[in-house]
């Protein structure tokens, strides 16, 4: 695959699609790019289907991995904004688990 077809996928997941035509896929164009593949704010953004303002906001809530400065502008590897999300995940799952568990204990 070729940077304009992972472009393309960015793009589309960002307009509610991806390169099959299936809509509300929007982590699957990200979850495709390889690791390495760099996205700056707007890309990134698009990806996500947020607003840059949004973008910056879901880092100060570590919603997202901070940036790394490069040129000037602030980038994201694909793969460590993907395993950022799927941590967060694991840890709401836990969490959920560990909150029941008290609720039981509690009944």
């Amino acid at each position: 695959m070729d940077d304009i077809e992972q472009a393309d996928q960015v793009d589309q997941a960002a307009a509610g699609g991806d390169a099959e035509g299936k809509s509300g896929i929007v982590l699957d164009a990200l979850a495709r790019l390889p690791e390495r593949t760099i996205l700056d704010e707007g890309a990134l953004a698009k990806a996500l289907h947020v607003a840059p303002r949004t973008l910056r906001r879901m880092v100060n809530r570590w919603q997202l991995p901070p940036p790394v400065a490069l040129g000037g502008r602030r980038v994201w590897f694909a793969g460590r904004v993907l395993a950022h999300i799927e941590a967060g995940a694991e840890r709401a799952a836990k969490d959920a688990e560990r909150d029941a568990k008290k609720f039981r204990e509690f009944s």
